[in-house]
């Protein structure tokens, strides 16, 4: 029994380091910045942003676990939308229309959200 956690705790882990260098790629190249720092410096922040906001999304979709399950992707668009529009209003209230209207903000939402579902089916689900 506890090898059988501790390999799943390692699974998830895998699928937020995964998750969050995927992800970094696709922010810096999103953004269209070049240079190596941001990859590790944006990589730290994704990990902690999914491992506090999408564990528990992936923790309560995993204890009916169905490999690359479309509703299981719609929850985590939607949940990515959600956390971006939070960060929006923490981080600025001001331009929070501003930031509705650009065209990053769903393309990261919907990309982040992608790429965890794709690590997650591919690690932990059945």
């Amino acid at each position: 029994m506890k090898g059988a956690i501790h390999m799943q705790v390692l699974r998830i882990f895998f699928v937020h380091v995964l998750s969050a260098l995927s992800a970094a790629v696709v922010y810096v190249c999103g953004i269209g910045y070049d240079g190596y720092i941001p990859y590790f410096v944006i990589s730290v922040i994704l990990y902690i942003c999914y491992f506090i906001f999408a564990a528990p999304v992936q923790y309560l979709l995993n204890r009916n676990p169905k490999r690359f399950n479309m509703k299981y992707l719609l929850i985590y668009i939607f949940f990515s939308f959600f956390v971006w529009l939070v960060f929006a209003v923490i981080t600025d209230p001001k331009n929070l229309f501003d930031f509705l209207m650009e065209y990053e903000m769903y393309l990261f939402s919907f990309s982040f959200a992608v790429i965890f579902w794709i690590w997650d089916s591919v690690f932990l689900q059945k």
